[in-house]
């Protein structure tokens, strides 16, 4: 409940400041920082999971070994540093514009910034201390929007999008360390570091596997359709992903040190599992499919009407996120069983695929790009969550169910909604607002209501877990431990 109160305030915050930003820059500011979003996931990735899962999913840990890490992955987001810093000229080569070479080598500071908080934040997420975590997420974010904000108002243009996420990290550090009472000694020991990386390198290979199909369709835009498509159609993806990257990873930042802890009880962990898709669908899947019937009325109202040109990338990169939106807990599960290495490989067998079509789709400009994404990810979706679901014992009928509650009452609030929009269209001809502030409430009403006259047995335990969340066993023992 922690994490979900951060992530929906974190949510809202970067809403805000996305839509402040894409008024204030222009859509070659997002293309650059859109070209940079190589070095910003693996940042991302490196300080999210990487080698701090070694220490999530082991049930027993010392403090040299706590040390070891820490040291160790201070030594590596500094040879990352290097990486990036050499390969930055290339990079900007490659997406043919000079200019963005600065902006790769000030990013990848984030490597050295958010080792330093690896070991810090996975001791608090192993306590599954979700309070504290929250607390600094919804600190940073804050923060950093309130700089990107300043500096796009004095001019900053993309500088004002780079520093950002950078005062996001760095405002994490200071605050894990602030919670947190560990301190790492000056120690290190090599064949410890190899036992702890041994995990954590197939965590990190996934992860790069995960990078590379992530920038995939990035890349080729901003090589071959330049950075002012790049900006339309990052902003777009990034709208539909927020739902994906926030809220989804409420369920998904708890799953893992839970799975883990329960790792022996199939039947336990298969329960689990199962509930956790039913309650990200029913939160992301109303989310998007409202998003995508009034994108043209959402782009008009919130971010200028020279954002029209991403409507129809924004509709049809909505059915990818919401497949995406119950498929990102499918690495919790694997990782908590240990078996990474499935999602890495079908990351890698994944991007030959994804290259091709997304080059395919450039011909046909942001719309042939984002038919060809979506496509290919609704086609292959199947594939990778049955060989997730068989790792717990899962039937691929009982992951359907779980997604039951909300896919029927999304298939409502789509035809209530494509009705209103069509007797818009013909009868009433109201403008942007009008049609958004009337349409978003009837198909949120629908929504609700079918989703309570329809499956109710379903949603009466989250609606009971909200009312009651201050009563659980959970938050007594946060609120002991603060």
């Amino acid at each position: 409940m922690w994490t979900g109160a951060a992530k929906m305030s974190m949510h809202s915050m970067l809403f805000i400041v996305n839509i402040i930003l894409a008024r204030l820059l222009d859509k070659g500011d997002f293309g650059i920082a859109g070209m940079a979003m190589l070095v910003t996931l693996a940042i991302s990735l490196v300080n999210d999971s990487g080698l701090g899962t070694s220490l999530v999913q082991r049930k027993e840990i010392t403090e040299n070994q706590k040390s070891t890490l820490f040291w160790g992955s201070l030594a590596f987001g500094l040879i990352l540093f290097v990486l990036a810093l050499l390969g930055s000229g290339l990079l900007a080569q490659f997406f043919r514009q000079p200019r963005a070479q600065a902006v790769f080598i000030v990013q990848a500071l984030g490597f050295i910034i958010g080792s330093l908080g690896i070991v810090h934040k996975a001791q608090l997420v192993r306590e599954m201390n979700f309070k504290r975590l929250s607390l600094i997420e919804m600190t940073s974010m804050a923060a950093s929007g309130v700089v990107a904000v300043a500096l796009a108002l004095s001019g900053a243009g993309v500088w004002s999008l780079v520093l950002n996420l950078l005062m996001r990290d760095t405002v994490v550090v200071i605050m894990v360390w602030r919670f947190s009472t560990w301190r790492p000694k000056f120690y290190f020991c090599w064949s410890t570091f190899r036992e702890l990386f041994g995990f954590s390198a197939k965590v990190l290979g996934n992860d790069v596997a995960i990078l590379l199909n992530t920038n995939a369709d990035i890349s080729l835009v901003g090589r071959y359709l330049g950075d002012q498509a790049l900006g339309a159609y990052s902003l777009a993806l990034n709208l539909v992903k927020l739902p994906v990257t926030q809220l989804s990873a409420v369920v998904t930042k708890v799953a893992f040190p839970a799975f883990s802890s329960v790792q022996s009880d199939l039947p336990t962990f298969r329960r689990g599992f199962r509930t956790a898709i039913t309650y990200i669908s029913i939160i992301t899947f109303p989310l998007l499919i409202g998003l995508g019937l009034f994108a043209r009325e959402f782009i008009l109202l919130f971010l200028g009407a020279k954002w029209l040109d991403m409507v129809w990338p924004l509709i049809l990169l909505t059915p990818m996120a919401m497949l995406k939106s119950v498929g990102t807990i499918k690495g919790s599960v694997l990782k908590a069983v240990g078996r990474p290495e499935i999602e890495f490989w079908w990351n890698v067998v994944y991007l030959a695929p994804l290259a091709a079509v997304i080059y395919f789709g450039t011909r046909y400009g942001l719309v042939g790009v984002s038919a060809a994404f979506t496509t290919l990810y609704v086609l292959t979706f199947p594939i990778i969550q049955t060989l997730t679901n068989r790792q717990v014992q899962l039937t691929n009928y009982d992951f359907l169910i779980a997604l039951k509650p909300a896919a029927v009452s999304g298939i409502f609030m789509l035809a209530v909604g494509l009705g209103f929009k069509g007797l818009n269209a013909q009868v009433l001809h109201w403008g942007a607002l009008a049609a958004f502030a009337t349409g978003v409430p009837l198909v949120a009403s629908i929504y609700l209501a079918a989703l309570w006259l329809l499956q109710r047995r379903e949603v009466e335990p989250l609606l009971k877990m909200f009312l009651e969340m201050k009563k659980t066993p959970g938050c007594k023992k946060l609120q002991a431990r603060d």
